[in-house]
């Protein structure tokens, strides 16, 4: 059983791919089922195997203790806890190969509280791996791009685990800013001089912070998607692949 965790700030599209690789998964024969962990969440574009909102919701949180939206989807979360013992039962109990888990929206919410680690520990097992969803538009100026690597770095470190970085919304920008993204990816060196053009404390800081996490873009692979599309998810697959089990087809272990 490998445990991908797919993560991203809010509108970047986690569930979205979430349901686009569980039908590439599954036209590829590849047993899988998919989790929601978001219990605020009101429609989804797949119908999840395991769904938290069974247990809790953040309406019904609201309800019962008088709180606004943020409040709910923090409390929410933090007694999602309670029921990881039957989430994790009903996940075994369906005997999967890839178990696809589309994390709550709110990215801040779940990644930086205690909650959100004890639940990724629990629900990880032996084998996990982690799919972060960048948003193309909001990493179309070289600034923006440092931002969200640096929030993905953030949640790796948070984390602690093989993480994929998926560069998703790609049909929604010409080819050639597509090129110019992984370029800055395989080069860093050309963020540090298109940063140098700004001029302003802000590009100093991005500077530095590209400088401080060069290694981490080495190391971790960023791919450019489409959920919508169904472009790259191949490549996604292929990288993790070579997380599990070496980049070999993949065989179902037992949980």
């Amino acid at each position: 059983m490998f445990v991908v965790f797919i993560l991203g700030p809010a509108g970047s599209g986690k569930s979205t791919f979430t349901s686009s690789f569980s039908n590439f998964l599954n036209e590829v024969e590849i047993d899988n089922i998919r989790v929601n962990l978001d219990p605020a969440v009101e429609s989804l574009p797949y119908v999840p195997d395991v769904d938290v909102r069974e247990y809790i919701t953040a309406r019904e949180v609201m309800e019962k203790y008088g709180l606004g939206p943020n409040g709910a989807i923090i409390a929410a979360t933090d007694m999602l806890i309670k029921f990881l013992k039957n989430l994790k039962e009903e996940i075994i109990s369906l005997k999967p190969g890839y178990v696809l888990v589309d994390t709550p929206g709110q990215l801040e919410l779940f990644a930086f509280r205690q909650s959100g680690k004890e639940i990724i520990s629990y629900l990880s097992g032996e084998r996990a791996s982690m799919v972060f969803i960048i948003d193309t538009i909001l990493a179309l100026l070289p600034s923006s791009f440092v931002s969200s690597l640096l929030l993905s770095a953030s949640v790796f470190f948070r984390f602690n685990l093989p993480m994929v970085l998926a560069l998703n919304k790609i049909d929604m920008i010409d080819e050639r800013k597509v090129n110019e993204i992984l370029n800055w990816i395989e080069n860093p060196e050309e963020i540090y001089t298109t940063l140098a053009r700004e001029r302003s404390l802000e590009a100093f800081f991005h500077e530095n912070i590209v400088r401080v996490i060069e290694d981490f873009l080495r190391v971790f692979k960023c791919i450019p998607i489409s959920s919508t599309k169904n472009l790259g998810l191949e490549n996604v697959y292929s990288v993790l692949q070579q997380i599990y089990i070496g980049g070999e087809d993949f065989t179902v272990l037992t949980p």
